[in-house]
C-alpha cells in the first residue's frame, strides 16, 4: 500500500525537480492506473482482460517513476549526490529485496517475484531518499 501512495504522490519530486514533461506523463500514467484500478473494483479481476493488464503495467510504470524521479530530487537538492552511485544503491537494495522474497515467499511465476520486489524496494528507497533530504536540512544552518 505504501508503495502505491509514493508511486501516486511521485509527480510532485518530478514538478519540484522542474522535470514538468516527466511529470505529465507521470500524472497521465496515475490517472491510468487510478481508472484502471476502479474498473477492476467495479467489474472484477480478469486476468486476460486489457485493462487488467493495463493496471499491472500502469503500477510497474508508476513504480519507476517514482523511483526515477526521487533519484533527480535527490542529485537536484544535492548535486554531490551521483546519479550512478544511487543507482548502484537502487540496484543492491532491489536484489537484497529480491533474494527476501524468493526465500520468504517462493512462487514458480517470475512476474508475480518481480512485482513484489518492486512493491518491496519502492518505498525503501523512497522513504530512504526523503530521510536523506530531512537529515541533510536538519544539517543546514538557519536563515535569519
Amino acid at each position: 500500500m505504501v508503495a502505491i501512495v509514493i508511486s501516486v504522490f511521485s509527480p510532485i519530486f518530478a514538478y519540484r525537480v522542474g522535470l514538468t514533461t516527466i511529470g505529465r506523463i507521470n500524472l497521465f500514467t496515475v490517472l491510468l492506473f487510478i481508472g484502471s484500478w476502479l474498473f477492476i473494483l467495479t467489474m472484477g479481476l480478469l486476468y486476460n482482460h486489457p485493462v487488467s493488464m493495463l493496471f499491472y503495467v500502469s503500477i510497474m510504470a508508476n513504480c519507476c517513476f517514482a523511483i526515477g524521479n526521487s533519484v533527480w530530487f535527490m542529485h537536484k537538492r544535492n548535486p554531490k549526490a551521483s546519479v550512478k552511485k544511487l543507482l548502484v544503491v537502487l540496484s543492491f537494495l532491489t536484489a537484497l529485496c529480491f533474494v527476501f522474497i524468493e526465500l520468504m515467499y517462493p512462487t514458480n511465476v517470475l512476474i508475480d517475484t518481480l512485482l513484489q520486489t518492486v512493491m518491496l524496494t519502492v518505498p525503501l528507497f523512497v522513504c530512504g531518499v526523503i530521510w536523506v533530504r530531512f537529515r541533510q536540512i536538519d544539517r543546514e544552518p538557519e536563515h535569519t
